[in-house]
């Protein structure tokens, strides 16, 4: 297990460079990214299960721990007991000693105190024992005295033979003190043993579990490598579905207005016949008068184009012929498709071409207004993005007062 573990890590870890060495080269797609993802996710998942193997397998190896470890406490409480056993049991001996020897040396004393009598009545002192004898006022007074000699006699033998048994059953004690002192010695010395052992078990133990604990860390470790590379992944595919679909959205809205604008340019052609025009709103519109005022054909071109947008909505910032457009957008985008760039604000526009007087403005030239910017079409009219209420409409040319009037064909 530790090998397989060992090697699904190593080959994770050899997944991870190489895609990220892939990745330093090649600029993949979204289905790669994709591929590439699951692969990871593939990946994870292949940790994630190593991770619950190594887990449980430590966890078994703590359950072994916890067993030689309550085992441990018994036999450790066992040595304990022991080894106080083994103490008493010195006490005991030494107790027995001191006994012995205490009986030895009293037997000792009355060994030599019988003695001295002995030697003092029988041997040294015979003659005063006969006097005493013959000193005795009667047979029953000497009889007396002889039972007196008797006692004393028999006291001294008794008192040795006691003292003897003393010491032979004392000496019997310590001797099986000592042997069972030994016994608990060599009981002492197995539980040690045995200790020694379920002491050596637990540190394999725990050297295998602290081996699958640094396992467990590296997976972690990996696993959370695993997370954070589909985190960028996914975050990396949304991005690029989010940039994909807005692309499809600008396409579509550029192919809407691509279409409103040939339709616009093929309704501005047909107009030149009929002198009226259809708006993107479906609205027709009579532009015979923009034809009939002086100026070139481009100008008035520009202008009847410009009148196909009319009721498109105002939208700040916006260059949007039909999705919305503000006052200078809405003049840059006219032009922008015949051709002309122009600036992007009311402000640059007042000094774009070359200044007419409003007496001989035609349709195309751009008017402008303090803030506001608008396309001339003849006969005293503007059209323009005029506000967000009113949207693009046509207007009277001197609504407001006149800064200046552009001419930029």
């Amino acid at each position: 297990m530790k090998k397989t573990a060992f090697r699904v890590i190593a080959t994770a870890l050899c997944v991870i460079l190489c895609s990220q060495a892939f990745e330093s080269y090649a600029d993949p797609s979204i289905d790669e990214i994709k591929d590439e993802r699951d692969e990871t996710q593939e990946n994870l998942d292949e940790v994630t299960a190593t991770l619950e193997e190594l887990a449980a397998e430590q966890n078994e190896v703590i359950d072994e721990i916890e067993q030689v470890n309550e085992a441990l406490v018994t036999v450790m409480t066992e040595v304990e007991v022991i080894r106080q056993a083994v103490v008493d049991k010195e006490a005991e001996i030494a107790q027995a000693t001191e006994r012995y020897e205490e009986a030895v040396a009293t037997a000792n004393e009355q060994y030599e105190a019988m003695k001295i009598r002995i030697q003092y009545m029988y041997e040294a002192g015979e003659p005063d024992y006969l006097t005493m004898l013959m000193q005795a006022g009667s047979f029953s007074e000497v009889l007396t005295k002889a039972d007196y000699v008797q006692d004393l006699y028999d006291y001294d033998r008794n008192m040795l033979a006691e003292y003897q048994r003393t010491i032979e059953q004392v000496e019997e004690l310590r001797i099986a003190l000592e042997a069972e002192q030994e016994e608990l010695l060599a009981l002492q010395a197995d539980y040690e043993e045995e200790q020694a052992y379920m002491e050596s078990v637990i540190l394999e133990l725990q050297a295998l579990s602290d081996d699958y604990a640094a396992q467990i860390a590296d997976a972690e470790a990996l696993a959370a490598s695993y997370a954070q590379k589909i985190e960028e992944q996914n975050a990396e595919i949304a991005r690029l579905e989010e940039e994909a679909r807005r692309a499809a959205e600008e396409a579509a809205r550029r192919a809407a207005e691509e279409a409103a604008r040939r339709a616009a340019q093929d309704s501005v052609a047909a107009s030149a016949d009929s002198g009226r025009i259809t708006t993107t709103n479906s609205v027709t519109y009579d532009v015979s008068s923009i034809y009939a005022a002086n100026g070139g054909d481009l100008g008035k071109s520009i202008a009847v184009f410009a009148c196909q947008f009319i009721g498109n909505p105002y939208v700040p910032g916006g260059t949007s012929l039909t999705n919305g457009a503000d006052c200078s957008g809405f003049v840059f985008s006219v032009y922008k498709e015949f051709g002309y760039t122009v600036p992007r604000t009311s402000y640059s526009l007042r000094s774009a071409g070359t200044e007419v007087s409003y007496e001989n403005a035609q349709p195309g030239d751009i008017i402008c207004y303090p803030g506001h910017v608008a396309i001339y079409i003849g006969n005293g009219l503007i059209v323009h993005a005029s506000s967000v209420r009113t949207g693009i409409k046509i207007s009277n040319a001197q609504y407001r007062g006149i800064l200046t009037v552009r001419r930029l064909i």
